[in-house]
């Protein structure tokens, strides 16, 4: 008899996607992190061992038809065993690491390593020496066991004038793709991270699809989504229109159970300011009936 706790009732509605957020445990305290905000649903410590965690996310994904899952932390590597067990609960799994733990090795499943500028831009977020740490482990990994390696750097207003340093630094590294996401803020927030207007965020993005257009091939970005980025679209596809609402967002809440957040970066963030790249990929997605998923880094 199965003694392991049942998962929470979300109802009988589909997800074809969801994410996790395994643990909010990591070895980095990185500025921008959404998963140190006050008032993030997880605290400090694992709250659902991986038996269970494992049975629930199988339950859930039998329920609501789970196809994909991303695997997020805090670090998802610092429960290694736990995560690369459950990517092969699904169809199409992803995980985003910050890559000083090693590069995992899962088969035909996607890993985004985060990096957030060159060397020094990158060191001054992420800590010193972290920037040659992930390089080695790119290189060190098994380039032929199937694993689809990308790249992401959260662009901020602080690091946006290292983009094309950053693309030009890591061009040559055995990776599938780099890809770009820019950053979050908080209802109200007004820092050196922040962008006050969209219109001021326009002119970063510019300077990615012209960086798109000079490495077609390893920028994994879509000049049509970027385009429904722009201050004078964004506004349209954030919010209640928000194209991720379709997505089971699994949180580990005090009582040691799965919650379903607002929204993966933080129950109070500034929708009209949201740089979150998937939720305007996944919005092209959906009005070319189209699914992104690990299976299709390009996009």
């Amino acid at each position: 008899m199965n003694d392991l706790a049942e998962p929470t009732d979300f109802g009988t509605r589909p997800f074809p996607a969801a994410l996790v957020n395994v643990t909010n445990r990591c070895n980095l305290e990185c500025e921008h992190c959404f998963v140190f905000r006050e008032g993030n649903p997880n605290a400090f410590m694992d709250r659902m061992d991986d038996a269970t965690m494992l049975h629930q996310l199988e339950v859930l994904r039998d329920r609501h038809g789970i196809k994909s899952m991303l695997f997020m932390g805090g670090e998802p590597m610092v429960r290694r065993k736990l995560v690369l067990a459950g990517m092969d609960l699904f169809e199409h799994a992803s995980m985003v690491t910050n890559g000083t733990f090693g590069i995992p090795c899962a088969p035909g499943h996607l890993v985004t390593v985060s990096l957030d500028g060159p060397p020094e831009e990158n060191d001054a977020i992420r800590g010193a020496g972290v920037f040659d740490r992930v390089e080695r482990s790119i290189h060190e990994r098994h380039l032929d066991d199937g694993t689809i390696v990308m790249l992401q750097m959260t662009i901020t207003k602080a690091n946006a004038a290292s983009i094309e340093r950053f693309v030009d630094a890591v061009a040559d590294w055995p990776v599938d793709g780099v890809a770009f996401g820019f950053y979050v803020p908080r209802d109200g927030e007004h820092s050196d991270l922040a962008w006050d207007t969209n219109e001021e965020r326009d002119e970063v993005i510019d300077r990615v699809v012209a960086l798109k257009k000079r490495f077609p091939d390893l920028l994994k970005v879509s000049l049509d989504t970027l385009a429904l980025m722009r201050a004078d679209r964004c506004l349209d596809y954030v919010g209640d229109h928000c194209a991720l609402k379709s997505m089971l967002p699994l949180y580990v809440g005090d009582g040691g159970m799965f919650e379903r957040t607002f929204c993966c970066y933080g129950n109070d963030v500034d929708c009209d300011r949201c740089g979150a790249y998937a939720v305007f990929n996944a919005a092209r997605h959906r009005s070319q009936a189209s699914t992104p998923g690990p299976k299709r880094p390009e996009a």
